[in-house]
């Protein structure tokens, strides 16, 4: 979409929602809780039935009941994405320039001041794990008043900046507008409010460069709400997204896996405690007596059934599940178990060989997405400076770039 045909959309609130909605189709994120997995769904992993009989006014009838199975779901996909934050944005990312003069110096520590009281070190790696959750997340940057002290030593100015995080996870539908070369134009949200009478209101805003927009779902259709012009030239927003979901691949897997678990659970409940077996019994001590003794005719015997252990093949594909899932995904797999050998002596080289295919998975979302919005971020920012602080406008060219780091455990 051009720029003019959404300047025109814009006329027509209505028609501008739904071209802007269509422009994506409609898809649904699965919840990577562990109490939202299959295993836990009783449609999917359905009670055991168990067939039976009972006389009704000297009738034989059959009966079903239903018995409780074993459900035992898995936070691996949780521990991908956490990973695979740790890894790209654990270490926080420095705000690198070269400044040449004062002015330049002041706009290099006005963006790092902003930065800062914004704890932007922090919510790096929120965002790529907002990324890897949910495929998208946006930054919003907004100006509000602040008191004389915000600023300290840099100056006594009237205003400041701050930002908002927005993804699915606090219920925003993203949708990010770009012309036909793939530059961004706009971003809009989409989310639900409640009115003065408790009732749902559908509410979209979009951010453009020079105006931010709020329009509203009446019977009549969609009309504008609010409407501010911003002075900023760039557009106030920063947009993540990511082609796939960061456990996308291993889905099956995961599934494959609480299967097993469930199943071997179940098995072990049926089978794991010894049985008692007995021939040709007479008599059996009194329950919870000590010493008892057991009297058995001539000839008769008792002895403890045991379930044989978990066969080799059942052990076999749960490790293979296991390390295809780290290995797909390339998240390092630090069990209590994998750690065994290694010592306080191993070599640092022998710690980045083992976390390389990871490391590997870091730097490329710090030079894809992440890193890209992140430069954005920065260039959106020294814009807005040079607006708080008019006497620093011709340092906007100043190159301010993100030194990124890889986290390693040492």
């Amino acid at each position: 979409m051009e720029l003019n045909t959404l300047q025109e959309l814009i006329q027509d609130p209505t028609k501008l929602v739904e071209k802007i909605t269509s422009l994506r189709p409609n898809e649904v994120i699965p919840s990577i809780q562990p109490e939202d997995h299959e295993v836990m769904d009783e449609t999917i992993r359905k009670k055991r039935q168990i067939k039976g009989t009972k006389v009704v006014d000297g009738v034989e009838i059959e009966t079903t009941d239903y018995e409780e199975v074993t459900r035992i779901p898995s936070p691996i996909e949780k521990n991908i994405i956490d990973w695979a934050a740790q890894m790209a944005a654990g270490t926080p990312t420095e705000c690198f320039a070269t400044p040449q003069n004062a002015t330049e110096q002041t706009m290099y520590d006005m963006v790092r001041h902003t930065l800062k009281s914004n704890k932007v070190g922090y919510l790096d790696k929120t965002v790529v794990r907002l990324m890897g959750t949910y495929k998208r997340c946006a930054e919003v940057w907004f100006t509000e008043d602040c008191d004389e002290t915000h600023w300290g030593v840099l100056g006594k100015f009237k205003k400041r900046m701050r930002m908002m995080l927005l993804s699915a996870e606090t219920g925003d539908e993203l949708y990010l507008v770009t012309n036909n070369v793939g530059d961004a134009i706009a971003l809009t949200r989409g989310y639900k409010i409640k009115d003065e009478e408790d009732k749902e209101v559908e509410m979209l805003d979009l951010w453009m460069a020079g105006a931010y927009l709020t329009f509203a779902k009446s019977e009549a259709g969609w009309i504008v709400s609010d409407n501010r012009k911003q002075s900023y030239k760039k557009a106030s927003f920063v947009y993540y997204s990511q082609d796939r979901l960061e456990y996308e691949d291993i889905i099956q897997k995961r599934k494959r896996l609480e299967t097993l678990d469930s199943d071997h659970a179940d098995q072990n409940l049926a089978t794991g405690s010894p049985i008692l077996v007995a021939s040709k019994l007479m008599g059996i001590g009194k329950r919870g007596e000590t010493g008892k003794v057991f009297e058995v005719e001539e000839g008769g015997k008792l002895e403890m059934l045991e379930a044989a252990g978990s066969p080799d093949s059942l052990k076999m594909e749960r490790e293979n599940l296991l390390n295809g899932i780290y290995y797909d995904t390339n998240t390092p797999n630090m069990s209590i178990f994998d750690a065994e050998g290694m010592g306080a002596n191993t070599p640092g080289i022998t710690i980045k060989l083992r976390f390389l295919p990871a490391t590997l998975k870091a730097i490329n979302k710090q030079t894809g997405s992440w890193g890209m919005g992140v430069q954005r971020r920065y260039n959106f920012l020294k814009e807005a400076m040079s607006i708080i602080n008019t006497g620093i406008a011709s340092a906007v060219g100043l190159d301010i770039t993100p030194k990124f780091q890889v986290y390693l455990p040492s």
